[in-house]
């Protein structure tokens, strides 16, 4: 699996590995019941040590994008549509709330940050 990770962005490396596996599995990149490298051989990829690795693991397990199986691995878990449309929009309405304070952090105007989340958007649907 290929992840970059950028040890100066300011964003701790666990959560790096979090969101980078995630976008994998939302871009089709990583299917469902798909095994994960394991904790030493994702470390050793990365040069990172190990429990970083197990902290990522184990909020993706925890958020309910992958399973645990002790003595066999983490495998990537069925996309869970359990959340109502109302909850959903909510959830991801402060998401792009955020995401629009972020991108206005860095001197982009809302409407940079929505054509930038639609290019994304595109890009993921075409498995890039």
């Amino acid at each position: 699996m290929l992840l970059r990770l950028d040890p100066h962005s300011g964003e701790p490396l666990y959560r790096q590995i979090v969101e980078a596996i995630k976008y994998q599995i939302a871009s089709g990149g990583l299917a469902a019941g798909e095994q994960l490298p394991s904790v030493r051989v994702l470390a050793s990829e990365l040069k990172i040590n190990m429990r970083t690795v197990v902290k990522a693991y184990d909020e993706l397990s925890h958020a309910g994008f992958i399973v645990l199986q002790h003595g066999r691995g983490a495998f990537v878990t069925e996309p869970q549509h359990t959340r109502t449309l109302v909850s959903r929009r909510k959830e991801l309405s402060e998401l792009a709330r955020r995401l629009i304070a972020e991108g206005c952090g860095f001197g982009a105007s809302p409407s940079e940050v929505a054509d930038i989340v639609r290019t994304v958007a595109d890009e993921m649907e075409r498995g890039l």
